[in-house]
């Protein structure tokens, strides 16, 4: 492969040559939790037919077992971030969504190591103001209520956050 500088990007110039194919195969054996985990938590069933269709799959080293992956079954946990609402959002800026993420520990190149997201329900908008300080966050709410009456030419609804302090005095 050959490669040309041109300013500050380099051009790659591939060299074709014949068809290449990189495998490889193992007679190695792992133990159960180690070939499910590094299977991307395969159920065992889809592990059998694997190793009928693909060479290389390492065997499993010890016996069947009872025992439930403890990632497998926190991915199955469903949470609701948040109550379902039995009214449908019809109108931009009927419902807005709202966090504050920081203190981020490398800073923008402002200083800022905050940032608060809008985010609008309807549309699925979003609108991100960068502070310095997690106090400028009603400042910040009053920009995007003014901008969003504006834009919309309607007053703004309910505002959902996370209960994290973010709008309290």
């Amino acid at each position: 492969m050959e490669a040309k500088r041109y300013g500050n990007v380099y051009k790659l110039k591939p060299v074709w040559g014949g068809e290449v194919c990189h495998a490889a195969t193992t007679s190695r054996k792992e133990p159960r939790a180690v070939v499910h985990a590094s299977l991307g938590h395969i159920q065992f069933k889809r592990y059998e037919q694997l190793l009928i269709m693909v060479d290389g799959i390492p065997r499993i080293l010890d016996a069947p077992s009872d025992h439930v992956c403890a990632g497998c079954c926190m991915g199955k946990i469903g949470e609701d971030n948040f109550p379902r609402n039995s009214e449908k959002v019809v109108n931009s800026a009927d419902l807005i969504h709202s966090d504050v993420l920081g203190p981020i520990k490398t800073k923008t190149l402002g200083s800022c190591a905050y940032a608060v997201t809008f985010i609008d329900d309807f549309s699925r908008h979003v609108t991100v103001y960068l502070m310095k300080k997690k106090a400028e966050v009603l400042e910040k709410f009053k920009m995007f209520k003014a901008d969003m009456e504006t834009i919309t030419g309607r007053k703004l609804k309910p505002i959902r956050s996370d209960n994290g302090g973010e709008y309290t005095v």
